[in-house]
């Protein structure tokens, strides 16, 4: 049995006997069905195995560098295409034998090294374009992989490829998505958070327990990145540098609208529990699209009166939206929600208490106070986070 889960085991069967749950005896036989196991890592096999393969693997790696260009194209691309399909195989046949962590690692593997074909076919083929493209066209063959096998460890590979993708051509302005948001940072940091809740809504429509660590991975993710943009936007008005960018920026608008879509579809996808609930939780993502929406058109016109209200509200939004994601989090059992508004909520206070007290105090007190003020602030959402669990495991 996993050390992990032996560990959790005997200090939930402690808890179990204090609150009468179960007796002393019944607690030492389950602890005997499930007796604490060694890591492989501490078995010497397994260890030496490591050892081994990586050491074959860096002198394999050598050879080939050092022979790189006296080996033909065509031995190049076969060894790679067979190589990621004995990683495929590999991966497939431990997982039918009851390893499935070691499948999905190897899997993985399979899934980088397509990455790495791709760049070796530009290289050998002297292909140009951009590097995103490269990114684009991984990402895109391996999705259907992912789902196809399936496989929750490739699948999530390929989100993160989306994530690196969207991020590159973000900020490259000879893509179609740059070319429009490269030069307007402002407008950038929206598309930023309607992308999140494009990874949100589509995370939610992962139901079942098979899907269920990629479903919070991408929730995360994606509110990090809404959560990140609202940041970025109060930072921008609290420093008096938002500034008129006048264009249409159709891929703001784009993104905007594909996020809309998502955090209706992503009501499919929450707990079954009163309907009034989830049309709550999907009217908090669009309020909060909407007022990405005002900040867009803000931008865009620059017009004082509304720019000068987007400012004043801007940090309230970020905190309703944060206590919204606990709230919800909790009584829907997401625990993520809840680490990540309590890390907004965190974050939003630190920079807040920076702006009241940074130009008040010499740089040795600010940091001192800020020091003790984190201590403290870290301390008392902890125990929001540790109250707020238990509610979101019960329900």
């Amino acid at each position: 049995m996993g050390e992990r889960f032996a560990r959790r085991l005997a200090s939930e069967v402690r808890e179990w006997v204090s609150e009468g749950l179960v007796t002393a005896e019944q607690a030492v036989r389950i602890l005997a069905r499930y007796p604490e196991g060694a890591g492989w890592l501490a078995r010497p096999a397994a260890l030496f195995a490591l050892v081994g393969g990586a050491l074959i693997a860096a002198g394999v790696a050598l050879v080939v560098a050092h022979n790189w260009e006296n080996i033909h194209r065509w031995v190049k691309l076969v060894g790679l295409v067979v190589l990621m399909g004995l990683a495929h195989g590999a991966g497939l046949a431990a997982r039918g034998r009851g390893y499935p962590r070691v499948g999905a690692g190897v899997t993985v593997i399979g899934g980088a090294l397509l990455l790495v074909g791709i760049a070796l076919v530009g290289q050998i083929y002297n292909l140009s374009g951009r590097p995103s493209d490269a990114v684009l066209m991984w990402w895109v063959l391996l999705l259907p992989a992912g789902y196809a096998l399936p496989t929750v460890a490739l699948a999530g590979l390929a989100y993160a490829g989306v994530v690196v993708w969207f991020l590159m051509a973000l900020w490259d302005p000879a893509t179609w998505l740059g070319a429009g948001l490269h030069a307007r940072f402002e407008q950038a940091t929206v598309a930023l958070g309607a992308f999140g809740v494009v990874l949100f809504g589509v995370g939610a429509l992962h139901a079942g327990d098979a899907w269920r660590r990629l479903r919070t991975q991408l929730e995360s993710l994606g509110l990090v990145g809404l959560f990140a943009a609202l940041l970025m936007l109060g930072a921008l008005w609290r420093e008096g540098r938002l500034r008129p960018e006048p264009g249409a920026a159709p891929a703001a608008m784009i993104l905007l609208l594909l996020a809309a879509a998502a955090a209706v579809a992503s009501a499919a996808g929450l707990p079954a529990t009163r309907p009034g609930l989830r049309r709550g939780f999907v009217a908090l993502l669009l309020g909060l699209l909407a007022y990405l929406g005002a900040v867009k058109t803000a931008v865009a016109t620059g017009h004082p009166a509304i720019v000068a209200t987007l400012a004043l509200v801007g940090w309230g939004v970020l905190l309703g939206a944060a206590l919204g994601v606990i709230l919800f989090g909790a009584r829907w059992g997401r625990r993520a929600w809840v680490n990540v508004g309590l890390l907004a909520i965190g974050v939003e206070a630190i920079v807040r208490y920076v702006d009241l007290f940074g130009t008040m105090l010499e740089a040795g007190a600010l940091f001192l106070s800020t020091g003790v003020f984190v201590l403290a602030l870290g301390w008392a959402l902890e125990r929001v986070r540790r109250r707020m669990t238990p509610s979101a495991a019960e329900r």
